[in-house]
């Protein structure tokens, strides 16, 4: 559940992202406007899942020594 909710969050993020590079395009030129932002929409899912496993991903504790100190 918690990968889930870090990878809507992360989604979310990133295409208020893509919104916002979109809107300065704009102002340039409403066609490159959409294909920028249509490319970034496509390229949050999988940046957004990668990030979301990083970030949920169980840390692993340092191993223990075998010889016990004494």
């Amino acid at each position: 559940m918690i990968l889930l909710t870090a990878f809507i969050i992360s989604v979310v993020v990133g295409d208020l992202i893509a919104v916002a590079i979109a809107a300065v395009i704009e102002q340039f030129s409403e066609t490159v406007s959409l294909l920028a932002f249509l490319a970034m929409f496509l390229a949050v899912i999988p940046v957004a899942w990668r990030v979301a496993v990083r970030v949920t991903e169980p840390k692993i504790p340092e191993p223990k020594s075998p010889i016990p100190s004494r």
